[in-house]
């Protein structure tokens, strides 16, 4: 067996292998993406058997996912944190009939996955399937007809192909009976200190009057840092150890003040205070910081293996300056949780130890407060945080939305509480 991988080895080697690989993972994934749409076409011909029968067509597509719940880390998030009805969460956007929404949607907010376009990824463009989930997008605007759509997506769509696939994009949108504007927009010129540049396009349907021309909001300065965002309050490196928890309560050192527990003075600080277990504390069990949503920061800590890799510069295929504890953070990607190089991922040093963010801080730089629930993994949270619109920047383009068009043409969606 080992002569014949040596024997494998060596004809890669001679044939330029690597690029062999290449070619080959490019098939597979090509093969993947056409036995993908041979299925969709199959489950669309059931679906047009029941017409107009939405209940009908949306229980046969929640049958294709049945046993699917708990691998379902987008839906547990949205349902833990919003009040939607469960007969209006979908599992997949191509087969959703949106003419059931027509008349009953005022905004539409969303966008076609942004791998078939980024940097980071293949840029395969609207060859991608991914990429075609934009044609998706475009058919429910037309289906739904809402008065306003909101699309996002990163900015290397516009140069994307030469700028072939904006064109044909902006071909679409020209055909859906919508006026539309778009722009880039910084996460950081809207109040958030994330370096993450973002195509936005608004469309506004062409028979709504309008109180003004739209246009998109002025940037603003920026007043507040990466550190500002940081948790400063965790339990990993704040709780003592044994030893340290029967030196501050020893009564000969509570009575001679040199340790005082949950004091309403604080002790005069005296330096290196924090070294040597003396001065002030705060009683707090584990399971009391666990309630509070205050993580143990030792498993965001990096090793030294790890440490030395983020900082390094990368390859002579990929170079990336190294830089941790920065001002205004790189964007976050949804690919975070593999832990990129330095130069593409965000670092922080806490007491001197190097660590990635966490998923409370990765929501904080996305403009998210901290109500929201997390209730899926530290990886799934680090993929639905890098796929979000940084909250700040769409209240933003709301607003400027709402002075074009006036409150009047918005009406307020409730639903009963049985929902």
């Amino acid at each position: 067996m080992s002569a014949q991988l040596k024997q494998a080895y060596d004809f890669l080697e001679k044939n330029d292998g690597k690029k062999i690989i290449r070619k080959v993972q490019d098939l597979s994934q090509r093969t993947s993406q056409l036995h993908e749409k041979i299925n969709y076409l199959k489950v669309q011909r059931e679906l047009n058997v029941f017409g107009d029968d939405w209940n009908a067509k949306k229980k046969l597509v929640d049958s294709l996912y049945e046993g699917l719940e708990s691998r379902n880390k987008v839906k547990q998030s949205y349902m833990a944190n919003y009040s939607v009805p469960k007969e209006h969460f979908h599992w997949n956007v191509a087969f959703l009939d949106g003419t059931q929404y027509r008349g009953k949607v005022d905004l539409f907010v969303g966008g076609s996955p942004c791998q078939s376009f980024s940097l980071v990824g293949k840029q395969r463009g609207l060859d991608d399937t991914r990429g075609t989930l934009f044609y998706e997008y475009a058919r429910l605007i037309d289906e739904i007809k809402p008065k306003v759509f909101i699309y996002e997506n990163v900015k290397a769509v516009t140069s994307h192909d030469g700028g072939k696939t904006w064109k044909k994009m902006q071909e679409v949108f020209n055909e859906l009976g919508y006026a539309f504007s778009w722009d880039v927009l910084n996460a950081k010129n809207y109040g958030i200190p994330q370096n993450r540049e973002r195509l936005f396009v608004v469309g506004i349907r062409n028979d709504i009057l309008l109180n003004e021309q739209f246009v998109f909001p002025e940037p603003i300065p920026l007043t507040k840092t990466m550190k500002d965002f940081l948790i400063d309050n965790a339990s990993g490196g704040y709780f003592l150890p044994k030893k340290g928890v029967e030196f501050v309560t020893l009564e000969k050192n509570l009575s001679k003040k040199f340790t005082q527990i949950d004091g309403d003075i604080q002790l005069c600080q005296k330096k290196n205070q924090q070294f040597n277990w003396h001065g002030d504390f705060v009683f707090q069990s584990e399971e009391e910081a666990e309630k509070k949503g205050i993580p143990d920061l030792e498993k965001y800590f990096l090793s030294e293996k790890v440490r030395k890799y983020v900082l390094s510069s990368g390859t002579k295929n990929f170079y990336s300056k190294p830089a941790v504890d920065l001002d205004i953070a790189r964007p976050l990607l949804t690919t975070m949780h593999k832990m990129h190089r330095a130069g593409v991922d965000n670092y922080v040093t806490t007491q001197g130890r190097l660590r990635k963010l966490t998923p409370r801080e990765c929501l904080r730089l996305m403009g998210f407060s901290d109500s929201f629930k997390i209730v899926v993994s530290d990886t799934s949270m680090y993929q639905q945080a890098g796929n979000s619109i940084v909250v700040d920047v769409l209240i933003s383009i709301m607003t400027s939305i709402i002075t074009a068009l006036g409150t009047s043409n918005f009406q307020e969606v409730k639903y009963n509480e049985q929902n």
